[in-house]
């Protein structure tokens, strides 16, 4: 399947069209019928960080996402379950467990299942909005090596764009650069508090200080990242991922030419 088909439509317009274009068929990954982990739970032992105007999007258009997944993601904003302006990231807790994980953990952890998971489909809620990380990620490839390599580049290259959109919506919504970089903090944490550890609920307080005076209407601003990511051009875009994001670009190209020469 095409890289257009299994990225959020919005990348439709801001993304190279070359790498829109490529298309690897892979038929060891076979996410109806895993060959790796639990049937029931497949690779979505992963709690994922959602950027705000993935967040925005499925809001906007319930349609793109399960009547599941968007209950939870409502859930999430009205219970504080870490719902911050850079978007909905796991506790504290699940983060630390995770990143501490042993062997032969990952596929099988019942407790560590996605919270967008549908269980009624055994498959993602929230496919074509999932994160950079679940988009790149692949147990298998048909092309050895090389394909996990390529898909490693991809989620390198995804995560890259999913944090430059994030941050200038953030921007646009006047976040400070201080803000936006306490903010990044709550990301991939490896330590925490103990009141963090033992709740998935922020203090009102803290989750008020955050949220810059836009602690009330949660939805509305999610709405308006949307907006503003959806307001940007390919033009603009390059001049958002400046010179970094360029070189991953070219990174990917070089990964695929390795599979598929020109």
């Amino acid at each position: 399947m095409k890289i257009k088909y299994q990225v959020p439509t919005i990348y439709e317009k801001l993304l190279p069209n070359d790498i829109l274009q490529i298309d690897l068929i892979e038929t060891k990954a076979t996410c109806n019928s895993c060959p790796v982990y639990a049937a029931d739970l497949k690779c979505c032992t992963f709690h994922p960080y959602l950027p705000n105007f993935t967040i925005g999007a499925l809001l906007s258009q319930p349609d793109l996402g399960s009547e599941v997944a968007i209950s939870v993601i409502r859930s999430k904003i009205k219970n504080r379950e870490y719902s911050l302006p850079l978007g909905l990231v796991a506790p504290p807790s699940y983060q630390i467990t995770f990143n501490q994980r042993k062997k032969n953990e990952f596929g099988w952890r019942k407790d560590w299942l996605c919270p967008y998971f549908d269980p009624v489909h055994n498959n993602c809620g929230i496919w074509r909005w999932r994160g950079a990380v679940c988009t790149g990620f692949f147990c298998k490839s048909s092309f050895g090596a090389k394909g996990l390599r390529f898909w490693d580049e991809l989620s390198n290259y995804l995560t890259y764009v999913e944090m430059a959109l994030m941050e200038e919506a953030l921007v646009m919504l006047d976040f400070s650069p201080r803000q936006v970089a306490d903010l990044l903090g709550y990301l991939n944490r490896q330590v925490a508090t103990k009141s963090e550890l033992k709740s998935s609920q922020m203090s009102e307080k803290k989750a008020r200080a955050l949220w810059n005076g836009y602690y009330d209407n949660q939805e509305e601003f999610f709405k308006k990242t949307f907006q503003i990511v959806s307001g940007l051009d390919r033009k603009s875009y390059r001049e958002l991922i400046g010179e970094p994001g360029q070189h991953l670009e070219k990174n990917l190209r070089k990964v695929f030419e390795k599979i598929c020469p020109q």
